[in-house]
């Protein structure tokens, strides 16, 4: 699994652990970052691994290693080679916290048997939307294999952030400085030129305004350093262990697994992904916390939720960077804030209930 998708599954995971002590439960990853996601969130109380190559020998390599139950796949994974041994040896195979947008789906639908045939061995589809469900439809699915459950990324425990919040403000020490602290979460190539003019013009309004940039891949953070010098601005980066001052202008968050906390403690939070063609990220963990939220149009990603959140006024969707500007600029002001602060955590509460639903699932697939 990618970072996302480790993110999402995490409650499920949380709550296995919990509930089945008896079962080994087995993580495997597609990307570095995802590794160390993996053992931030759960260090040793799951194995982890490397997701084998999804070609005939590299599979039943794995399988006759692992001998898994259970094969659960994740939001829009879709391994056929995996998908047929699964299900050729009778291991229950599902997809859980499943997602397909019309483009994607029009994507695989080229692929003609080799995705259909793979949908159609699936024993299980949880989808997040109606839309997700039709889509999977399209591509082969029975009304049987399929239900409606919502996402897992509404079930995240708001108590476990909220403690890494209050550890994270100890050791930056931003409690009470009274700084407004702008947030660009999981920028992608192009978006951060186009976040450090935006922070100029906010500064015009609000001076002592500090700006969080946290990069969606770290290893980009030099180039990102280079814009940043290049505009005249300061920065440190939270890998260096620097402690912020008055004069600190920017904080490069160059490290993983803190995103959410550093939403809880900023005033406002811009959603990267979003202003270049990458589908957008996820907006709820700054709602959780009761943050304004801005993004940019591209959000086909979480397209469900963004048009949700449109229909609640709870999101500025902007198409530039002189519109971030300005959307920045009016999410600081105290009545912006104070009506996310009440109606961003009671939108997530009120479509939590993905975990109960796909827990029960996996449950049922145990039990066969």
């Amino acid at each position: 699994m990618s970072v996302g998708e480790t993110l999402a599954i995490a409650p499920l995971v949380e709550r296995l652990l919990n509930k089945r002590p008896d079962l080994d439960l087995l993580i495997t990853s597609t990307t570095p970052t995802g590794a160390e996601q993996v053992q931030r969130l759960f260090g040793d109380r799951v194995r982890n691994t490397w997701f084998p190559f999804d070609s005939r020998t590299a599979i039943t390599r794995s399988l006759d290693h692992w001998q898994p139950r259970a094969l659960i796949l994740v939001e829009t994974e879709l391994w056929p080679e995996l998908i047929h041994q699964c299900s050729s040896r009778g291991i229950k195979t599902l997809l859980l916290n499943a997602r397909l947008s019309e483009r994607s789906c029009r994507r695989y639908g080229r692929l003609g048997p080799l995705v259909s045939d793979a949908v159609k061995n699936l024993d299980h589809i949880a989808c997040q939307h109606d839309s997700d469900a039709e889509h999977f439809q399209a591509l082969g699915a029975s009304a049987d294999q399929l239900t409606v459950v919502g996402s897992l990324k509404f079930d995240m425990p708001k108590l476990g952030l909220e403690q890494q919040r209050d550890e994270l403000a100890l050791g930056l020490g931003t409690r009470g400085s009274g700084r407004p602290i702008l947030l660009a979460a999981s920028t992608h190539s192009g978006e951060d030129l186009l976040v450090l003019n935006a922070f100029l013009k906010v500064r015009e309004e609000y001076p002592n305004a500090l700006l969080w940039l946290a990069p969606r891949h770290p290893k980009r953070s030099d180039a990102i350093l280079t814009l940043i010098a290049a505009a005249k601005l300061t920065a440190i980066t939270r890998s260096s262990g620097q402690t912020m001052g008055d004069a600190t202008e920017i904080l490069l968050i160059d490290t993983l697994g803190e995103l959410p906390a550093f939403m809880g403690l900023a005033s406002a939070v811009f959603v990267g992904g979003s202003l270049v063609e990458h589908g957008g990220h996820n907006p709820l963990e700054a709602l959780i916390f009761g943050k304004p939220v801005i993004s940019g149009h591209f959000t086909t990603n979480f397209a469900n939720v963004y048009q949700a959140l449109e229909a609640e006024d709870l999101v500025t969707v902007i198409s530039d960077g002189d519109a971030l500007a300005e959307a920045l600029s009016q999410s600081l002001k105290l009545q912006h804030r104070e009506r996310y602060a009440i109606e961003g955590p009671r939108f997530v509460d009120q479509h939590r209930g993905a975990l109960d639903a796909q827990y029960a699932i996996v449950e049922t697939a145990l039990a066969d």
